[in-house]
């Protein structure tokens, strides 16, 4: 009776200093992915008669692609300008507003505004920023030591580091993070249905007979 009490008593001793040791066992505490506020920046030289230079598309298809999957904010549109009536620079940013709206950003979120100072009005280039949400990881600790040889069945070092870095890298909008999106509203067995069809190489497109499902309103996850 005597031993049972002993290893009863050394099991809970056990117990409570792993509980005390926990935070340095714990990578969610020792590498925490923050979520910090930057700003994404987009400069436009105007082309001949105000418009976008073919040459630019490309940039502003990335630049709509970031505002829409990572914005914590509207956009903001200044022109460099002779007067707040310059027609180059109203035209400029007209073209610009289209080709945003045809990207899917919403007019209201574009705030445009004009820059007469000397400088501004002697190139006439438009400067476009919005707040972006991005993700950061810590820097990985040492791997001096062989990660597999832990006799005491400790951590190695960076633990769950790699994976840390690896998953803020993959977050397609880092505001997840701090408040994650509504639901999508797709069916959860539509999606084990299409997970499946994946696995296997089958065709994942639904077929004729598949109930449609209509969404209003809703955004998608990560």
């Amino acid at each position: 009776m005597l031993r049972h009490v002993a290893i009863v008593a050394l099991c809970l001793a056990g117990l409570s200093a792993c509980e005390a040791d926990m935070p340095n066992y714990d990578y969610a505490t020792r590498y925490p992915i923050k979520v910090e506020t930057r700003t994404a920046l987009l400069i436009l030289e105007p082309g001949p008669g105000g418009h976008i230079k073919p040459m630019d598309v490309a940039a502003i298809d990335e630049f709509a692609r970031d505002y829409a999957n990572r914005s914590a904010g509207g956009i903001t549109l200044q022109i460099g300008a002779n007067s707040i009536s310059d027609a180059l620079a109203t035209g400029f940013a007209a073209d610009i507003g289209t080709a945003l709206s045809g990207r899917g950003v919403p007019v209201a979120a574009v705030q445009t505004s004009f820059a007469t100072d000397p400088e501004s009005a002697k190139y006439g280039r438009a400067i476009l920023q919005f707040p972006i949400y991005v993700a950061i990881a810590d820097e990985c600790g040492s791997f001096k030591d062989q990660p597999g040889f832990t006799p005491l069945n400790e951590n190695s070092y960076g633990f769950g580091c790699a994976n840390q870095r690896n998953l803020a890298a993959m977050v397609v909008n880092p505001r997840d993070l701090i408040d994650a999106q509504a639901s999508s509203g797709r069916l959860a067995a539509r999606s084990a249905d299409v997970v499946g069809k994946y696995i296997i190489g089958s065709k994942i497109g639904g077929s004729a007979e598949s109930p449609v499902l209509t969404i209003v309103n809703t955004t998608g996850g990560l």
